[in-house]
């Protein structure tokens, strides 16, 4: 059966594909000894102790929409594999987004080894089944301290292989933008990274007796493929703003959004079946936040029932005012005091906040950052001590994990608030 294990399955396949070639490959004389590993990226060592690396990240799962031919194709190797004439609840079919990043201490290692990666998988747009379950067979008898090896005991490897098929790898290419969110989510350094999509992979219930009578939703079932901010000229989504979500089937009988996976569903602006508008409540808290689309039924016996969308990430930015008091010389033209900030919507107790001063000159602008301690309790207000400042204009903007408050452009083109005056 195609079971939780396919995710992991297809990570380890990948991961088996890049390790081989490494060792079959010259650019280790290059680069020296190369890991390959499948850990979040703010796991990774880096600094002083980075060492050349090759990272997969599975950073996203979304539903591969091919729902006729995957019924077709499942009944078939259903029958074939499982030798069960009973057509079973059709599988869920997915995409998987991987982010693959280099990393090297020294000059090129990141370079080098990013594009000896993509040449590999260019070379290699589709797996075989072949291909698959040697690579499972390999995580299998490797330590058993190793987790994947752990939950492939007593689980046909050529089922597992069999089922899973065909792995179709294709590269995704982001713009500044969404490569900028993407890096904000993971909160961490950033490195050379490129991004790719394996398709597809199936997960079947583990009860056919159970599906059976149950009506199939996946046609009608709404799909988010973008949010936004509401115009071009406001790219950054904040509190009371519109959020723009843009997807397939959207519009149900009764539309609702679900933000930060709390059961509170919220009532949109505006529905319709490819894009809805909703207004962003104030009780969220900056940085990134996941959205679904909810559509709501009664059922035969009163009950509502919920088709839920895929869950999309957006990043919720801060907006702040900011003023300066108790300033004082610290030094040979250098100045110290404290900076109030306040914030919409509120910064929870346990956010990581940091404060940015950018100076407004034309002369060899300076910056100066400020790691903030926030209190036990959500404010939304903090003030900010600052020390050994040159007098000048500074622009104000802070960062509430990871996400970055706007600043207001003047007809200039150029960025003039918040700002505070040091003399």
């Amino acid at each position: 059966m195609s079971n939780a294990l396919s995710i992991a399955a297809v990570t380890a396949v990948l991961k088996d594909l890049l390790e081989n070639g490494l060792v079959s490959d010259s650019i280790t004389a290059s680069v020296g000894d190369v890991i390959v590993t499948a850990l979040p990226p703010d796991l990774i060592t880096v600094g002083t102790d980075e060492r050349a690396q090759l990272n997969l990240f599975l950073y996203q799962v979304t539903q591969n929409r091919n729902v006729d031919w995957v019924s077709q194709e499942f009944r078939s190797k259903n029958l074939r594999i499982n030798k069960n004439p009973r057509s079973a609840n059709p599988p869920l079919a997915l995409d998987l987004h991987y982010l693959l990043t280099a990393y090297g201490a020294k000059d090129f290692q990141a370079e080098l080894l990013l594009g000896y990666a993509m040449q590999l998988l260019h070379r290699t747009p589709a797996i075989a089944t072949s291909a698959i379950e040697n690579a499972l067979r390999n995580a299998a008898t490797r330590s058993t301290a190793n987790v994947f090896a752990q939950a492939l005991v007593g689980i046909s490897v050529s089922d597992l292989a069999e089922q899973i098929g065909q792995i179709k790898l294709s590269p995704e290419f982001f713009n500044m933008e969404d490569t900028s969110k993407l890096w904000s989510a993971l909160q961490t350094h950033y490195r050379p990274s490129a991004s790719y999509q394996a398709s597809m992979v199936l997960i079947e219930s583990d009860d056919t007796q159970k599906a059976e009578g149950l009506c199939m939703m996946s046609l009608s079932q709404p799909s988010i493929e973008q949010v936004l901010a509401p115009t071009e000229t406001e790219q950054l989504i904040v509190v009371d703003s519109t959020l723009v979500i843009r997807g397939k089937r959207l519009r149900g009988e009764i539309t609702r959004i679900r933000v930060d996976n709390t059961e509170k569903l919220l009532v949109p602006e505006d529905v319709k079946d490819t894009q809805i508008s909703l207004l962003v409540p104030p009780d969220l808290y900056a940085g990134v936040q996941g959205v679904q689309v909810v559509h709501l039924k009664m059922g035969d016996a009163g009950q509502k029932q919920q088709i839920e969308s895929n869950v999309a990430p957006f990043v919720l930015h801060p907006k702040i005012v900011a003023a300066i008091a108790q300033v004082e010389k610290s030094g040979e033209n250098l100045r110290s005091g404290a900076i109030t900030v306040k914030f919409q919507p509120k910064v929870g107790k346990t956010q990581r906040v940091v404060l940015l001063l950018n100076e407004i000159s034309n002369k060899s602008p300076v910056i100066y950052t400020f790691p903030v301690s926030v209190d036990n309790e959500d404010t939304d207000a903090i003030t900010i001590p600052i020390d050994n400042i040159k007098p000048g204009t500074y622009l104000v903007r802070v960062r509430v994990d990871g996400a970055e408050s706007p600043c207001n452009m003047n007809q200039a083109g150029e960025y003039d608030a918040p700002q505070v005056i040091i003399t």
